[in-house]
């Protein structure tokens, strides 16, 4: 039988683990440095103390990593990633070479988004680049070097579409550079020099100015003077103060009337934030977090990245701590409530819970800069889709290896050089809810490369498991891979047995219906996709997806005791125990009673993703 394999997709981008050739690039695993939550531990990540530097010698920054194959994990225990140092990793700095995995070359100089430049040499401005409609920047077609010199003056452009979908117009009344001065008294070739070509008579002097049109006698900005040599060409513009960075001082700096543009804030002030869902603050463990103010590179000061925070996590059920920040703790959870752990205790019988087979599962989530956008509950798209990640992955790691794909890495329409961020392992869910708080929206959405490195990992690393994919993303596709072409990576992936569940963060319909009925794994009715608008309907999604994975089939856990008196033995879903049934409840498959299955309304009740606690008992009185 062809093993059918399940991607999921998110809208969400993970980060890009990079490369080198040699043998050397292996991630090192200790399981003895790996899940230490007693004092000094790191959140399940071992103790920080006893995790190497990532390897200064690594081209990439990466430290050490084989991307042809998965970590070399003891089957035994939780993945220890000894030496990955998440506070080495430069996502943002990550240089692929002039590659972008499998969605074919970049340009040598791609577009950097929303920085109203050419930056590709293509005679358009940030295009490719998603923005909020409405919104308008100063723009420059050419050069960037020649940006706002000379007569090389800066034009504006508004972002056109619907909401945060939004892609930018043409860019209107920007000057170009002559090919030669005009010997005018200004800089034509916008190089920061005027009339350095032109005869003038020795010893003459005048006025001049090289920065942009109408800003000489604003701010801070002076003309200057000029002298003709002994051989008769004008030297520099001596004296003359031309437009810089805002530093929030009082002073009009780039000279365009204003003195508080960009100046949000009082630099090394502090304030609360928090990027998840508003009501969850103060509850259980979460807590908000704190922002700085600080300068920034294009003038200015603004509020820093918001760090400390702490989001909802899978609930435990023996810990008496409120982990997913609901108000409510262990077995009073409805998370809780129908497992093991909180059933009455059998002292002369066996009690266990019901776990499926082994699955695969690849989260490729989409992190473009529209996931800064936020839900009515407060969180925005990233923190919302964080928050369902550290609260489902962490409850389904006992049924799925779980990897992750993050896009965009290393560039605005980069993915990750190895194909994919973090290949499917054991225990991996702390990993990846680690990373993703480490990294927040940026770039576009390079949906048809994330896909084509996930299948490359899998055509590189076949196995018999049932595998899936779980794309999550908030946008149109773009990168010069449109949504046919998403359609058709999709759908060769399909056809290797991996489907594609497509969750909407949320979405345009028409795409994402597309790529959902493309995927192999559509919902029923005019809307194709899981669709999700808010951090609850997020998480109500992940499980749906993740139950729809179920095949109804389970084996009797191991070292659960011989059954030879069949009425002893029970089966409780939800806390509700299920009869013997062919028709609607459950049944061996073979006669050592290895395995059962749920039939009929039971195994449909299992797909909803809805219910929680699958246990069977044996010998305990009812």
């Amino acid at each position: 039988m062809r093993s059918r394999v399940l991607v999921f997709a998110l809208g969400l981008s993970l980060p890009v683990v990079g490369c080198s050739s040699g043998d050397s690039n292996v991630i090192r695993t200790d399981p003895n440095n790996f899940g230490d939550t007693g004092p000094g531990g790191n959140n399940g990540l071992g103790d920080a103390s006893q995790r190497g530097d990532v390897d200064p010698n690594a081209e990439d920054g990466w430290g050490d990593f084989d991307a042809g194959k998965a970590p070399d994990f003891d089957a035994g225990s939780i993945p220890a990633f000894d030496g990955f140092d998440f506070d080495g990793l430069d996502l943002d700095g990550f240089d692929l070479d002039g590659s972008s995995g499998d969605g074919g070359p970049t340009p040598e100089h791609p577009d950097v988004c929303n920085n109203g430049l050419d930056d590709d040499r293509n005679g358009l401005v940030d295009d490719n680049c998603s923005c909020v409609a409405g919104r308008t920047q100063r723009c420059f077609v050419g050069d960037p070097a020649r940006a706002g010199r000379g007569i090389c003056v800066w034009g504006t452009q508004t972002c056109e579409g619907v909401q945060t979908d939004g892609s930018w117009g043409a860019c209107t009344g920007s000057g170009s550079a002559a090919t030669s001065e005009a010997c005018d008294g200004l800089d034509n070739t916008c190089d920061g020099n005027i009339d350095e070509t032109c005869p003038c008579t020795p010893g003459a002097s005048r006025s001049c100015y090289s920065g942009p049109a109408m800003t000489s006698g604003r701010g801070i900005c002076r003309g200057g003077n000029q002298v003709c040599s002994d051989a008769g060409r004008w030297g520099s513009c001596a004296g003359e103060v031309t437009p810089g960075a805002e530093t929030c001082d009082g002073m009009d700096r780039n000279c365009d009337g204003s003195t508080t543009e960009g100046c949000g804030c009082a630099v090394g002030a502090t304030r609360a934030c928090n990027t998840g869902a508003t009501a969850s603050i103060g509850l259980g463990i979460c807590r908000a977090g704190m922002q700085v103010c600080a300068t920034v590179a294009s003038g200015g000061t603004d509020w820093g990245a918001c760090t400390g925070e702490v989001f909802p996590a899978a609930e435990r059920c023996d810990n008496a701590i409120d982990d997913d920040c609901n108000g409510l703790a262990d077995c009073l959870d409805q998370a809780c409530r129908h497992t093991a752990e909180c059933l009455p205790r059998c002292t002369r019988g066996t009690i266990e819970n019901l776990l499926p087979d082994i699955a695969e599962i690849v989260l490729v989530a989409d992190r473009s800069g529209s996931m800064e956008a936020r839900f009515s509950d407060g969180s925005t798209r990233w923190g919302a889709l964080r928050t369902a990640v550290n609260v489902v992955l962490p409850r389904v790691e006992d049924a799925f290896d779980i990897g992750l794909q993050l896009f965009p890495i290393g560039g605005s329409c980069s993915v990750p050089p190895s194909g994919i961020t973090f290949p499917p392992s054991r225990g991996t869910a702390r990993l990846i809810t680690d990373l993703m708080h480490r990294i927040g929206p940026d770039g576009n959405t390079p949906t048809r490369a994330a896909i084509d490195g996930a299948a490359s990992y899998f055509r590189s690393n076949p196995t018999t498991r049932r595998r899936f994919v779980l794309l999550a993303t908030d946008g149109a596709p773009n990168c010069g891979s449109p949504v046919n072409q998403v359609v058709n990576s999709l759908t060769s992936l399909r056809a290797t047995g991996v489907d594609t569940f497509v969750l909407g963060v949320p979405g345009p319909r028409g795409a994402l219906n597309e790529m959902a009925r493309a995927g192999g794994r559509a919902r029923s009715g005019e809307t194709a996709f899981y669709d999700a608008s808010s951090t609850r309907q997020l998480m109500d999604a992940m499980n749906a997806i993740t139950g729809a994975t179920n095949t109804c089939e389970y084996p009797v856990p191991a070292g659960f005791p011989t059954i030879t008196d069949v009425a002893q033995f029970r089966v409780l879903l939800g806390g509700t125990e299920i009869p013997s049934d062919g028709a609607n409840g459950w049944s061996f498959t073979d006669g050592s009673r290895s395995r059962l299955r749920f039939n009929g309304s039971s195994c449909a009740t299992l797909r909803t993703g809805s219910v929680v606690g699958a246990v069977v008992t044996y010998n305990c009185p009812r």
